[in-house]
């Protein structure tokens, strides 16, 4: 697990200063504690940082070079079915020098090109340079566990595990005013875009080759494709279980210790017993507590932990700390943070740094099982259109708030089409219409993916909701789960996107999913009997953090949010101010209505801080500084 950062440019050139590619690399330097490496040659820079999992010795040191100098690697993930692949290789005549996986993937696009990319079994962000050719591919896993960014500028091609590199390599930080209105609804601006201009991603299951300044991406793994043209499994029940727990078994591998994020719900919970009927007692698992009884899940962890023997720890975060923890956090992640839980994800991660190196986790269960409990009203698309003229109107005249209240709102956006496209959201077009925001819904990448999940699912809202999620409301969660983790030199696995079970469900009818009265239904008949009946009962709310009372009572917190009219880049947004500004006033006398709103806008001006305006900004220009004078 690494980071990983380079620079290509036309033929006979050494596109960066070696001291720039080494301040580009060493900005990773959580990502990779364990060792750095770099090389450079005509047209090409690589740099790496490494956190050792696999071969700990110096042979698994990069970038990695053929023995020929043709081919040189840099690389960030793992690849679980390596050893099954490595033997493969060897009967066709390949040598190896180290037993780490980084030579196998190397090795494998030696034999078979971008081809190579359906037999691996990982998470992966992968860039190879072919020095005869002088060409760069870069590709990415299939669902994007990974990250990998990249910004062409002045004739060359920059990539990095994190933005961070690429500013500070020169390529220039703007942020993009075209993403207000992604990033107040959906806190994340899904697709290839980003929050800064000219920055983009390579996509989950695409390639990019890099030749002579053009560049051409291709997509190699397609969900939708994929669900039409499997069988579905015949024995759903057996055929997950075996599924899961081989997916688990195989996020084993590891020359380092593995322990179990646990919170408490079904997902973790079940990755959880799964590692330890391989493991038995001892497993490290680990928890984020809360004050507040409401969003503490303490209770059903420390079960799954009794049931099984494991070494249980747990943390709280103080409310003292998280105007700072946030700040931090937004340094690490280069983005606005999107779900709430970020910094106290970073907070366990540092907490387990000093017993585990591997942590795995529970994420994608409920975007490849359906268990969010936003998804059940898509399941009676008629009910939910013989609701619609009357429901919107009579709920507000009712007081009714909560999960019903959210039903009417979504309701009133008039179509089940767009209650697909908000499903994820809190903020919807009328909140920003209240502020006195033009809406255009103009989100191409979105609507493309809303697209794909029609003609996948034709007639089935609930599933199209659940592909457009896993191809962007997961995307979110996943750069979350790597920067927060990687931020504490942690490197984070995630059993239930295996793509066996992500293919495997999708190809499975609706009928079978979503049998049964209760969430999950598949999970629960797979494995529910691994877990306490207090985790199998319990009503799912999610990794939830109180916000509106941080945001109200941590004075500093309190302080921020009063002065968001005025702090950039709010203050330079498309809103009405004082619009803006009675709305904070409201919330701030204990409204909540306009709560999510607020925590969004907070969290995007802690992010331009820490970004644009702080120690990483002064960081960027000095390196700048530095590649001009040599």
């Amino acid at each position: 697990m690494c980071g990983i950062c380079g620079v290509v440019s036309a033929p006979g050139t050494y596109p960066i200063d070696e001291a720039v590619l080494i301040v580009m690399r060493d900005l990773q330097a959580h990502r990779g504690p364990d060792d750095s490496g770099h090389c450079r040659r005509p047209g090409m820079s690589f740099g790496s940082r490494r956190l050792s999992i696999l071969d700990l010795s110096e042979r698994g040191h990069m970038p990695m070079i053929t023995e020929d100098g043709r081919y040189a690697i840099t690389y960030n993930g793992e690849v679980y079915n390596f050893r099954e692949l490595r033997r493969d290789l060897e009967t066709r005549g390949h040598c190896f020098r180290s037993d780490s996986d980084t030579e196998v993937v190397l090795k494998l696009y030696v034999e078979h090109g971008p081809d190579m990319l359906q037999r691996l079994n990982g998470m992966f962000a992968i860039a190879i340079w072919d020095d005869r050719e002088q060409t760069l591919f870069l590709a990415r896993d299939r669902m994007g566990v990974k990250p990998l960014y990249y910004a062409e500028q002045d004739g060359a091609l920059y990539f990095a595990s994190e933005a961070k590199s690429l500013f500070a390599a020169g390529v220039r930080k703007q942020f993009d005013p075209e993403t207000w209105e992604e990033l107040l609804y959906f806190r994340y601006v899904a697709g290839e875009r980003t929050p800064y201009t000219g920055v983009k991603r390579v996509l989950p299951g695409r390639y990019l080759l890099w030749k002579e300044n053009l560049t051409q991406t291709r997509r190699w793994w397609n969900l939708g494709e994929r669900a039409r043209e499997i069988e579905p499994p015949q024995d759903a029940v057996n055929w997950f279980r075996e599924t899961f727990d081989d997916a688990v078994n195989a996020r084993r591998i590891a020359d380092v210790p593995v322990g179990v994020l646990l919170s408490g719900g079904l997902d973790s919970g079940s990755v959880a017993a799964s590692l330890a009927l391989k493991t038995g007692a001892g497993v490290s698992s680990y928890t984020v507590r809360f004050r507040e009884p409401r969003y503490d899940e303490g209770s059903l962890a420390q079960e799954v932990a009794d049931r099984w023997r494991m070494d249980h720890h747990e943390l709280f975060v103080s409310p003292g700390d998280l105007l700072d923890r946030l700040q931090n956090a937004s340094r690490l992640n280069d983005e606005p943070l999107v779900h709430g839980n970020d910094l106290h994800l970073w907070a366990i991660s540092e907490y387990a740094k000093s017993s585990v190196t591997v942590l795995l986790s529970g994420e994608g269960g409920d975007e490849t099982l359906g268990g969010y409990v936003r998804y059940r009203p898509l399941r009676y698309p008629a009910l939910l259109d013989a609701a619609r003229p009357v429901l919107p109107r009579l709920l507000p005249r009712l007081g009714v708030n909560g999960r019903l209240g959210k039903l009417g709102r979504f309701l009133n956006l008039g179509s089940t089409d767009l209650f697909v496209l908000f499903n994820s959201c809190e903020v919807l077009p009328d909140d920003l219409a209240a502020l006195g925001m033009d809406t255009t819904l103009s989100l191409p990448y979105r609507q493309q993916v809303f697209s794909e999940a029609r003609e996948t699912y034709p007639g089935d809202p609930v599933r199209q909701v659940m592909y457009y999620d896993q191809h962007t409301f997961l995307c979110s969660i996943l750069d979350r789960n790597d920067r927060m983790t990687m931020g504490a030199s942690i490197e984070c696995r995630v059993p239930f996107l295996d793509y066996r079970l992500v293919e495997g469900l999708a190809s499975l009818p609706t009928s079978t999913l979503f049998a049964g009265r209760q969430s999950k239904h598949l999970l629960r008949q797979a494995v529910g009997d691994r877990l306490p009946d207090n985790v199998l009962n319990h009503q799912k709310w999610g990794f939830a953090v109180p916000w509106n009372l941080y945001l109200r009572q941590v004075p500093e917190l309190r302080s921020l949010v009063h002065d968001l009219p005025d702090l950039d880049p709010i203050r330079h947004g498309p809103f009405e101010r004082s619009l803006l500004r009675k709305a904070i006033e409201s919330f701030l006398a204990g409204n909540n209505r306009n709560g999510e709103l607020v925590r969004q806008l907070a969290l995007i001006a802690i992010w331009y801080q820490a970004c644009f305006q702080g120690s990483s900004e002064r960081a960027s220009q000095s390196v700048a500084t530095l590649g001009r004078v040599a």
